[in-house]
């Protein structure tokens, strides 16, 4: 069995290739002074597409501020957390993550003592069952990370929701969607029905899907993508790379379901998984360049296929 050492260890590696860094990236810093609002109650403080760094959400009522993501490691939430409150006042606080990734979650000890954090509650059983592993290996990774991750540890759920959770804002709802396993098992998306706002995580984005989780199916994550769809968003954003629309959604539909066909096809010709993944990277590495990310997508698929 792969090791999750050398699972992590590659995508830290396809982090950086996405983003072309090939030598040292920049510092996983949230630069609050990006901040820019996308809707009536939506504001991003945007990634600039550095390796590390989440797209940062605030969405604004008029007694409630959430607060989508947070940084990698307490420094990052603290500012960002300081953003929330410039943009609140002393409305109520609270914070969510797409996921426990630590650029996503290992910021929320920054954030003040009564911040409500909500998660679904398969975020809670990613915690237990992978602890720190992947922020131990960021920590190796290089002075800044491991400054940044110091004594960093996830925070305790004040509510933990199975599916949907609506929060009311105050005149603006927002519903948690719990999505199952994707990108991870705890992959959470947000929906600003108001502004037709999506916070959709890893599980739509630019960049080709990771399937980072001993729990990632192909055919789960196409279930995640019609409850997506059918939200119908006019603004999509990622937890990383560029802010969209409802391409993000259909381009990864597109994505999956061309893996899956090749696959089928090549596992009914009595190909074996390693034959299969080389064939299917091999047909489809001109469309889809990112070769690590499209190889654990045909292995992960060739193991669920009959």
């Amino acid at each position: 069995m792969i090791s999750l050492r050398t699972v992590f260890g590659a995508i830290l590696a396809l982090i950086a290739a996405n983003h072309g860094f090939a030598q040292a990236p920049p510092d996983p810093l949230v630069k609050v002074d990006g901040l820019r609002q996308v809707s009536a109650h939506v504001h991003v403080i945007p990634d600039n597409s550095v390796p590390l760094v989440p797209n940062v959400g605030f969405v604004i009522g008029e007694t409630g501020v959430l607060v989508i993501d947070t940084g990698l490691g307490p420094r990052n939430g603290a500012a960002v957390a300081e953003v929330a409150q410039r943009l609140g006042g002393s409305r109520t606080l609270y914070l969510v993550t797409t996921h426990v990734h630590p650029e996503h979650d290992l910021g929320a000890q920054g954030f003040p003592a009564q911040t409500q954090m909500l998660r679904a509650r398969a975020q809670v059983q990613d915690i237990e069952e992978f602890g720190l592993q992947i922020a131990e290996l960021f920590r190796s990774r290089s002075a800044i990370n491991a400054e940044l991750l110091k004594d960093a540890s996830f925070r305790k759920a004040d509510m933990t929701f199975e599916r949907e959770h609506e929060l009311d804002l105050g005149g603006v709802r927002v519903r948690l969607i719990a999505l199952g396993a994707n990108h991870t098992r705890g992959d959470t998306a947000v929906w600003i029905e108001a502004d037709r706002v999506l916070f959709s995580g890893d599980v739509a984005m630019r960049a080709q899907p990771a399937f980072a989780s001993t729990y990632s199916r192909l055919d789960h994550w196409l279930e995640s993508l019609d409850r997506l769809d059918a939200l119908k968003p006019a603004i999509v954003v990622p937890s990383h790379g560029p802010i969209g629309d409802a391409g993000f959604i259909a381009g990864y539909r597109t994505y999956l379901t061309t893996i899956r066909e090749r696959v089928a096809a090549a596992k009914r010709g009595g190909q074996n998984v390693d034959k299969t993944v080389e064939s299917v990277t091999g047909e489809l590495a001109g469309q889809y360049p990112d070769r690590g990310r499209l190889g654990g997508a045909v292995r992960s698929t060739y193991s669920t296929l009959p």
